[in-house]
């Protein structure tokens, strides 16, 4: 029996299925993990609450939104009243990032407390729920890669039997998933002030999932050849260093890099990101065949790992503490 048929039981006539039963179970782990981290991090509690009770709607809501927009054509021929059929599936893990971050925004707005505490309470909580989230999707066959051609590699957890294909694919979630709690640790073994943490979040995130969105060969959302995530990653990576930037030409008495080192971290971040898109063809046979796909996949992760550290010199090394 195929995963996705896996029905467990109805809520007044609303199937409930695996993978929708461990998605609720992630949330709640990210939800205790976040009033927990509250005593370290101190943050107003009413302000904390309010994000955490507007976090689940504005997740939905964002993850949807975004994922319509990038299927726009589609809702387009089907009708827009589609996009409110939410039981219909249809959500996006960056849509559902930005409507967890808005709510910390308006919650710490309506309380007239700064945002940055919050996300930086959050920044954890969704890494743990993002992590766990990812391993849900064994019941989904979501977040697979191509096929094994090594009957010695096909076992769980390095790869997933699709019956209908009667064939091995690898398990893509799976190193997302234990990404995402190696993301957590790093942030829960820093303590970190001014949305720092959050900041950190975005940038491991991002540079981690370059690469992943490539390894995926699932239904995965595209605009014409780019793949939607690895553009968005890349914005948010460009956006936290144009952030940077902003707050290094503004404190001129706290500079720790120079002009020339500034540069430097953008040259690199650019450089990387090429080399990133050539790969990406490369492994789709497009350009540059004669390089094997492994290959192909160890060039983009060594790319990903060098965008990451120089984003991180310049988001977190550019200024004095």
């Amino acid at each position: 029996m195929e995963f996705e048929d896996q029905i467990l039981f109805s809520i007044f006539g609303l199937p409930i299925t695996a993978y929708a039963l461990c998605l609720t179970l992630a949330l709640g782990a990210g939800l205790l993990l976040y009033f927990g981290l509250d005593k370290k991090r101190r943050a107003p509690s009413d302000a904390l609450w309010t994000s955490a009770l507007l976090s689940i709607p504005f997740g939905l809501i964002g993850g949807r939104l975004f994922y319509c927009i990038a299927r726009f054509s589609m809702y387009e021929e089907m009708g827009f009243i589609s996009i409110l059929y939410l039981w219909d599936g249809g959500y996006a893990l960056w849509g559902a990032v930005g409507g967890a971050a808005l709510s910390a925004l308006i919650g710490a707005k309506a309380h007239g407390q700064k945002a940055a505490p919050i996300l930086d309470v959050m920044a954890p909580a969704g890494a743990l729920t993002i992590g766990l989230g990812r391993f849900a999707e064994y019941f989904t066959l979501q977040g697979i890669g191509t096929y094994v051609e090594n009957e010695a590699l096909c076992f769980f957890p390095l790869a997933v039997y699709r019956e209908s294909y009667d064939e091995w694919n690898y398990a893509v979630f799976m190193l997302e998933g234990l990404a995402a709690l190696a993301i957590l640790f790093v942030l829960l073994k820093k303590e970190r002030g001014d949305g720092n943490r959050a900041r950190l979040f975005l940038l491991l995130y991002s540079a981690c999932q370059v690469l992943f969105e490539s390894l995926r060969r699932d239904s995965v959302l595209r605009w014409l050849f780019v793949r939607v995530s690895q553009l968005t990653a890349a914005l948010v990576i460009a956006g936290l260093m144009l952030f940077a930037v902003r707050r290094w030409a503004r404190q001129k008495d706290k500079r720790r890099m120079t002009g020339a080192g500034v540069a430097l971290c953008w040259a690199v971040v650019l450089a990387c990101a090429g080399l990133c898109v050539a790969m990406e063809f490369s492994v789709d046979g497009k350009i540059l065949e004669f390089i094997p796909v492994w290959a192909g996949y160890g060039v983009m992760a060594l790319a990903c790992v060098g965008m990451g550290c120089a984003s991180y010199r310049l988001v977190f090394k550019s200024l004095k503490a």
